[in-house]
């Protein structure tokens, strides 16, 4: 078979995990469906609580806006549908809960 690349893909750290996001297509206006993997020291986080929040801050005659995505783990990845309702600028903050009950963040942005 043909492997496809990620159209979109970002890396960051939340404390001690790496993690990386992705997306099939280019991230656009409407629903997406986001790839979340976390590795621990080069091993992959299987059993943590992921979550997706796109936001955007409040701007002149706009209010501020917030979609939330709980992302389950499926095959190798954690997948989070997240509807991003207009272009500009997004705040992507990405939560992960180990089993451990420990919550470690990666904050990163995105523009559509």
């Amino acid at each position: 078979g043909v492997a496809y690349a990620d159209a979109f893909s970002k890396k960051g750290n939340a404390g001690n995990l790496e993690v990386t996001y992705s997306a099939a297509k280019p991230l656009s206006q409407g629903m997406n469906l986001i790839k979340v993997k976390v590795m621990d020291g080069g091993k992959e986080v299987k059993d943590a609580k992921v979550s997706v929040v796109a936001s955007m801050p409040a701007m002149p005659g706009m209010h501020a806006m917030e979609e939330k995505g709980d992302a389950k783990y499926v095959k190798d990845a954690y997948e989070a549908n997240v509807v991003f309702s207009m272009g500009g600028t997004w705040q992507i903050s990405i939560v992960i809960e180990t089993a451990d009950g420990k919550k470690q963040r990666l904050k990163s942005s995105v523009n559509l």
